[in-house]
């Protein structure tokens, strides 16, 4: 599990539609937007896309990689609705049934809560060699699952969270991404934030950017 999303595709694709689904059903109740809606509606549409093209016969690398991206995009917006709209539950109505629908496990109520995290990671990028970017970081608390890096690549650096449109779940305190070579001389922008056992994400770090060489 990335915390509380399974690891296997086939799994993850059929979380991915129930909790878009409650997404959308709950969007009153837990007062998302309906441009919340529209987007984790899109971004979602785009994985099954990218899903199906894999399991074609004929797929490849790049079939795989593309699957790989709007995975990762996909899970960075469902992280963030579960944040500020699940866990933050800023109007104090998502019980244990509102979270099954959401296909997430219910709170255990005979323990005292979790809070998320309050502190921020420090990190840093470093140039790993040719299309290698290493990131790294303290060793996660205990309890911890670890470090949720959110990313984008471009043309420039970036400077806004909500800019960061892909995700990665980092479990050692040093951790190497590989990349394509069209994304060669780009940008690599990233921010850092812990995720607890409960999938609960704390404050996010100030973005860093690195060129990828």
């Amino acid at each position: 599990m990335r915390g509380f999303m399974p690891l296997a595709e086939n799994k993850f694709s059929d979380f991915a539609n129930v909790f878009v689904e409650a997404t959308e059903a709950f969007a009153v109740l837990l007062g998302i937007s309906a441009e919340k809606v529209t987007k984790v509606k899109a971004l979602l549409t785009k994985y099954q896309t990218a899903y199906t093209a894999c399991e074609a016969p004929n797929a490849g690398p790049i079939d795989r990689e593309d699957r790989r991206e709007n995975r990762f995009a996909l899970e960075g917006e469902i992280r963030r609705i579960k944040n500020a709209y699940i866990d933050g539950d800023p109007n104090g109505v998502v019980t244990n049934e509102v979270r099954m629908q959401f296909g997430l496990p219910p709170r255990d109520k005979s323990h005292t809560p979790i809070e998320p995290p309050r502190e921020t990671p420090s990190f840093s990028l470093v140039s790993g060699g040719y299309l290698q970017i290493t990131v790294i970081h303290p060793a996660k608390p205990i309890n911890y699952n670890g470090a949720v890096l959110f990313y984008r690549i471009s043309d420039e650096p970036l400077t806004s969270h909500e800019e960061l449109t892909s995700s990665k779940l980092l479990t050692r305190m040093k951790e190497t991404l590989a990349f394509k070579d069209s994304e060669r001389l780009k940008t690599l922008s990233a921010a850092l934030c812990w995720q607890n056992g409960k999938g609960q994400l704390g404050p996010m770090s100030p973005i860093q950017s690195i060129i990828i060489v």
